[in-house]
């Protein structure tokens, strides 16, 4: 029989305390408010197939927090184009996808996430 392997010592992983940051997705309250703001359509594109995810403006890798004003609802492609997989669902560059949903907060919420 073959040992398991702990990357942790038995004492570490019991007793271990963790650093606690803050929840970094949309919780369900968030997302459905984002949806609602948005009326169940893309931002950018207009089309009623959307992610069933809130798209992070701010990247959750860079801090981006599961907050109203830091989502954006978006169909599959226009999320591809924001994360820089393809092209924009008008042919833009997909360099320009993320500084595009990044001008879209700025221009058009407040701070606390709604439409001005």
């Amino acid at each position: 029989m073959i040992g398991k392997y702990y990357p942790y010592s038995k004492e570490a992983q019991l007793y271990q305390n963790r650093k606690r940051t803050k929840n970094k997705n949309f919780s369900m309250a968030v997302k459905l408010a984002i949806f609602e703001r948005d009326r169940y359509r893309c931002v950018k594109c207009g089309s009623h197939l959307i992610d069933s995810v809130p798209h992070h403006i701010t990247y959750k890798s860079q801090g981006g927090q599961g907050t109203k004003r830091n989502g954006a609802t978006t169909c599959r492609r226009c999320h591809d184009w924001a994360h820089h997989k393809c092209q924009g669902p008008y042919g833009e560059p997909s360099s320009e996808g993320r500084k595009w949903f990044e001008d879209w907060r700025d221009r058009m919420l407040d701070e606390a996430g709604n439409l001005k």
